[in-house]
């Protein structure tokens, strides 16, 4: 009789323990499930994706819809977001990317870049240089424009026959030779721009 509750005492020894582990376990995993659930909720409400490990894509999309070419749906509603002078000319960005083969959100990203999207342009004689893009500006020096259209055709073509028809799409290859002082930080905001308008969602999505 001894040996035998001396062998249930050791059998429960063994045993809680095991039960305690497994049932801690059960709970544990339950937690990181609840957790990871309620964080992908929080995370589907965000409608910008800004530094994702997913690349932008340098070609050119050419889809568009009976309300217009998503494209420029897409510059406009991230230029109306910031209050921008420039917000309405989506189209015309999209128009001059596409007659010269680059993206179509690099001229609006450099604007962005550059000027806060048009609201830090240069003046000459009280009169705006409508050049949202640092384009040929060396100190007192400054490249004006007609208007906002007139500046995104000719940059547009610019960067064409400057870096992306000879094959240098790298922002921060660019860089180096667009305005070599920046140091990285012009690629960085360029690309940061760029992808908030690549990525942009609708309300309505």
């Amino acid at each position: 009789m001894y040996l035998t509750n001396t062998n249930k005492k050791l059998s429960l020894l063994f045993v809680l323990p095991i039960a305690w582990l497994c049932s801690f376990s059960l709970v544990l995993i339950f937690f990181v499930t609840l957790v990871l659930v309620s964080f992908g909720k929080q995370g589907s409400q965000y409608k910008y994706s800004i530094f994702s490990s997913k690349p932008l894509v340098l070609g050119i999309m050419t889809s568009t819809t009976e309300n217009g070419d998503p494209r420029a749906i897409k510059i406009d509603e991230i230029f109306k977001k910031y209050n921008c002078p420039m917000a309405g000319l989506g189209e015309v960005f999209v128009r001059e990317a596409d007659k010269n083969n680059i993206p179509y959100w690099v001229v609006a990203s450099i604007a962005f870049q550059e000027s806060s999207c048009g609201k830090k342009v240069p003046y000459v004689d009280d009169n705006s240089s409508y050049n949202a893009w640092g384009w040929a500006v060396y100190g007192d020096q400054v490249k004006t424009f007609d208007s906002w259209e007139h500046g995104i055709s000719v940059v547009s073509q610019y960067m064409d026959e400057k870096f992306f028809s000879k094959g240098i799409t790298d922002l921060c290859e660019i860089m180096k030779i667009y305005t070599p002082p920046s140091k990285g930080s012009w690629c960085k905001g360029v690309g940061f721009f760029g992808e908030e308008i690549h990525e942009f969602e609708s309300p309505e999505n």
